[in-house]
């Protein structure tokens, strides 16, 4: 095994691509008080609203890249800003209906979105190991979707009276569904826990065979996964989803940082702006951070969390809550829709700067 098999070192990748969620999981479980809480929530809500606009420098500010796709990265956002400034209007009107269809897919996308990255890390080691053999897809795959069924069992009817309770809009159509996998638990439980040890058997035998579990960093990548599915079966599932949320948002952050150093270590003719801008790369991505960040929770949380007292200002009818909330809404279907093309481990462009 060679140091070029990590994807930034040993440390970095460990501690960003495959326990990062620890850093929240375990102070939300054992050590925070609610005001600790407050403030972890808020500083994962910032990581995850940031990471989703690291993407956006890099099609605007680099003319290499904005014309691979210009007709993509010219026309979806536009729809999706059209979607944003029409939101409140739409709201107050029977076609509320259409932007809760569009909250509700977000919300889908968003789950479906973390588990690819997962996927995408996992297949990059696999393009690191520099070996013509390695693991199908589809096993990768496995590994991640095996716990689905055990999830379905278990922890609806686990947590039916949370559900109940925390979330009032959903209940009337979840509650016939987590009553029905009670019932059938007693038959079901068996295979879905068949379902969990299959599907890592699957991919311990494949590592084996391809790479007599000699690629560390996927298997430690393997390993951080596979305890963070299961720690839904031990903790509260709402921290193991911000978990879920703040290992996600971690792993975007340094792998773009990571590959964008790679790719703008080679000098180019013209220079692209981006390019000049990394130069000072801790100056540049910390105020892109800061910058985007300390703005969408004050406006989002004011009145809620940060001061919860203070009047939520009011803009063309609507609440600045609101419209921060309809900007994560559909930037986040914008940052969806490019990573589902732009960072595909099998693209050689790709490849070449990981």
């Amino acid at each position: 095994m060679t140091a070029s098999r990590w994807h930034v070192s040993p440390a970095v990748d460990v501690s960003a691509y495959a326990f990062s969620w620890l850093f929240i999981l375990l102070p939300l479980a054992y050590f925070s008080s609610q005001e600790q809480q407050i403030a972890m929530l808020l500083l994962v809500v910032g990581f995850t609203f940031a990471h989703r606009h690291y993407t956006l420098p890099y099609v605007y500010l680099d003319r290499e890249i904005f014309e691979t796709n210009p007709r993509r990265f010219t026309w979806f956002p536009m729809l999706m800003l059209v979607g944003f400034l029409a939101s409140p209007a739409l709201w107050q009107t029977r076609a509320r209906i259409v932007v809760a269809a569009v909250v509700f897919m977000a919300g889908a996308w968003n789950i479906w979105h973390v588990y690819a990255q997962k996927f995408g890390v996992l297949r990059m080691y696999a393009a690191k190991s520099g070996s013509s053999t390695q693991s199908p897809r589809w096993v990768d795959r496995v590994l991640l979707f095996c716990w689905v069924p055990l999830y379905l069992v278990w922890l609806g009817p686990s947590y039916r009276n949370q559900i109940e309770t925390a979330f009032p809009t959903v209940r009337d159509f979840a509650l016939p569904l987590i009553d029905a996998m009670a019932v059938a638990r007693p038959f079901l439980l068996v295979p879905a826990i068949g379902c969990v040890v299959a599907g890592l058997g699957v991919f311990a035998t494949f590592e084996w065979k391809t790479q007599r579990l000699g690629n560390v960093p996927r298997l430690s990548m393997a390993l951080g996964t596979t305890l963070l599915s299961a720690s839904f079966l031990v903790f509260n599932p709402v921290h193991v989803f911000i978990a879920f949320a703040f290992s996600h948002a971690v792993e975007y952050m340094v792998f773009v940082w990571a590959f964008q150093r790679r790719r703008y270590a080679v000098a180019r003719v013209p220079e692209p702006l981006l390019g000049r801008i990394l130069k000072h790369p801790w100056l540049a991505y910390g105020l892109f951070t800061l910058g985007i960040t300390v703005p969408y929770l004050l406006m989002r949380f004011w009145g809620y969390l940060i001061v919860p007292d203070a009047t939520n200002p009011v803009i063309l009818g609507t609440t600045i809550e609101r419209w921060a909330f309809y900007w994560s809404v559909f930037q986040s279907l914008v940052h969806f829709y490019y990573d589902g093309f732009l960072w595909k481990m099998r693209t050689p462009s790709v490849q070449a700067n990981i």
